[in-house]
């Protein structure tokens, strides 16, 4: 009952936008900043993603660099929107997610992915409604179980005989030493599970999605609160039986991967989920390259491209890695794509230009593209650059894609319509 008395005040901030004033008593500054330096740590980001200015009479300006999520600390919720998204845009919160569960878990069911269509629910209100639909269908059907290999021993052989423990054995005849397996649902899944309806339930608005996701934890006691590691977190895979808890696996991963964090600080509580906006975006723009060339039997890779190689001299080889590498159906490159976590004016920056057209070279591709997120509809520019040395034109096309466009029911449709009429063209 009390928890439903509570109120939130809300803070809204732009990734790289102005800053926001705040009074000093509206919010715990140390919990705060002790929680960017995490964040900065775990998300690998060259510098504090929370700026803080003070300011006289008690008031501070807070700005946001680098990340996009939500965090709570005490009664304040601060909600960070991409760079790539218009925060003045009530709906922004549901673009970011139809993204990340683009960028993460593929094309999830639209049915999950749309359910608040041009609303302006929190992110982890929408993250935690697929996680306690998927939990309800997928543990109807039972949580997946492993096999864990157990070394112990007993009055009585259990297993296989473990010939690595004969000293103990011959001094404690009585006692056999075996090695044997056993089932479990203390797994990989299950403890992500846990953590993930526990770190939710802390960070919801709504009172009974809370309750639901506590009661969910509280059912999965008798695993290990200890979430697992990101990289044996990804490894996890579900059997068919299993895959109506692919919705709540992606869901744990994304916060796996948001870092998210949640502790006691006297009145002041944190918890939150943030992510390395500039990641998203470049591999969102990926998904969308990738889904362009399918349609026509192209595919896409991104590895790294040698284009010098020493010939006098100590150094080492030259090299340049494309965001992206469309490939015809034999392999051959046939165009370079670029993102670029930055908005596009008149002209691409000569460094941008350099990395792109180098690539383009080296590959052989004389259609190259820089893909730049855009506020609006903004059509193509597009740039012939003339060889001298005898090789053939390449042409440049600084790529502008409007994401809150996917606020629009066909929006996915349109962006991936638009990296391929340009692949096309």
């Amino acid at each position: 009952m009390v928890g439903s008395l509570i109120t939130y005040n809300r803070v809204r901030l732009q990734e790289y936008g102005d800053p926001v004033v705040l009074r000093t008593e509206d919010i715990n500054l140390n919990t705060l900043i002790e929680a960017s330096g995490r964040w900065r740590k775990i998300l690998g980001l060259s510098s504090e993603p929370f700026k803080v200015d003070y300011l006289e009479n008690g008031q501070i300006k807070l700005r946001a660099e680098a990340i996009t999520g939500v965090i709570r600390v005490g009664n304040t919720d601060i909600e960070i929107a991409p760079k790539f998204l218009d925060a003045t845009e009530g709906n922004w919160q549901s673009i970011l997610w139809r993204i990340l569960m683009v960028v993460e878990g593929g094309h999830i069911d639209n049915n999950l992915t749309s359910a608040h269509h041009g609303s302006a629910v929190a992110i982890p209100d929408l993250l935690a409604e697929m996680f306690l639909a998927s939990y309800a269908i997928g543990a109807a059907r039972g949580l997946p179980r492993s096999y864990l290999t157990e070394q112990n021993q007993g009055t009585f052989l259990k297993g296989s005989f473990d010939l690595s423990r004969m000293n103990e054995w011959e001094s404690h005849p009585w006692l056999i030493p075996y090695i044997a397996d056993f089932l479990t649902d203390n797994t990989s899944l299950t403890r992500l599970l846990r953590w993930a309806a526990n770190c939710l339930s802390m960070t919801v608005k709504l009172p009974s999605r809370a309750r639901a996701l506590r009661d969910i934890a509280a059912s999965l006691s008798h695993v290990d609160k200890r979430p697992p590691h990101l990289i044996e977190a990804q490894r996890i895979q579900l059997g068919p039986q299993h895959q109506g808890l692919e919705p709540a696996r992606i869901v744990g991963l994304l916060l796996l991967e948001g870092a998210g964090v949640y502790h006691a600080n006297g009145k002041h509580t944190l918890s939150g989920f943030l992510w390395n906006s500039d990641t998203i975006y470049e591999n969102y723009i990926f998904w969308l390259c990738q889904r362009a060339a399918s349609q026509h039997g192209k595919k896409v890779t991104k590895n790294g491209v040698k284009f010098g190689q020493i010939i006098n001299g100590e150094g080492s080889e030259l090299r340049t890695t494309p965001d992206v590498v469309f490939r015809d159906e034999n392999g051959i490159p046939i165009a370079v794509a670029d993102a670029k976590y930055k908005l596009f004016g008149s002209r691409p920056k000569s460094s941008d230009i350099y990395q792109v057209f180098t690539a383009g070279h080296a590959l052989g591709c004389h259609k190259v593209s820089l893909v730049y997120p855009s506020p609006n509809n903004r059509e193509n520019t597009v740039w012939r650059i003339p060889s001298v040395l005898g090789g053939e034109d390449i042409e440049l096309t600084a790529l502008p894609v409007n994401l809150m466009s996917l606020s629009m029911p066909d929006g996915q449709k349109t962006l991936i319509e638009s990296v391929s009429s340009w692949l096309n063209r």
